[in-house]
């Protein structure tokens, strides 16, 4: 539950909010979301009934499912399908610890007054040959999983981090800096993707 809260629903905020209503991102999202409520009220009916099945009577099911109460449907079986590998859970492993290891540096920052919130920041992170798969990634995608506007990884030593302020102006929509934010000149105070997604919306 520590997991969940302060590393998966910090990290999805961005895309429910601000990706395209049905973009490929948010809808995954979404299906997480839904399978974790599902799972949940499950498990934690017999402990917390009424609160339980509260959520049930709230929630969207499945074809199938009993809509009546939460302790009339079976037990979740494990998720196989989305079971990850050894070798990729390895990595998920080492990206949250690089993730806590950023995070002190962008307290750090904070008290220095060099940034006020994560998305007013740059990482510069320099990580072990072992870990270059990290300098493989999709930048940006990085990023969003830093909760910082932008990120550079260098292989070298040891794991290294240092903070700056990002470079571009301050999207007003998502809050992330950006240095293409008043390229749209019909959105001149949003980032591309905001603009994008606006404009869908707009249609």
């Amino acid at each position: 539950m520590v997991e969940l809260s302060s590393f998966y629903l910090d990290i999805i905020k961005d895309r429910l909010y601000c990706e395209g209503k049905d973009s490929l991102e948010r809808r995954s999202a979404q299906t997480a979301l839904w399978l974790i409520l599902d799972t949940i009220t499950k498990l934690f009916a017999p402990i917390l009934a009424f609160t339980c099945d509260e959520i049930w009577l709230a929630m969207p099911h499945q074809e199938g499912e009993d809509t009546r109460n939460v302790v009339l449907n079976e037990m979740n079986h494990p998720f196989a399908a989305y079971a990850l590998s050894e070798a990729d859970m390895a990595k998920w492993d080492k990206i949250v610890s690089v993730r806590d290891a950023i995070n002190a540096a962008l307290e750090a920052a904070r008290n220095e007054k060099k940034i006020g919130k994560s998305l007013e920041a740059k990482v510069a992170l320099t990580v072990p040959a072992e870990d270059a798969f990290l300098a493989e990634m999709d930048q940006e995608k990085l990023a969003d999983l830093f909760i910082v506007s932008q990120v550079q990884v260098t292989v070298g030593g040891e794991l290294a981090v240092s903070v700056a302020e990002a470079a571009g102006e301050k999207c007003e929509r998502c809050w992330k800096h950006h240095i293409k934010v008043g390229s749209d000149t019909e959105h001149p105070t949003l980032c591309p993707r905001c603009a994008k997604v606006i404009r869908t919306i707009q249609l």
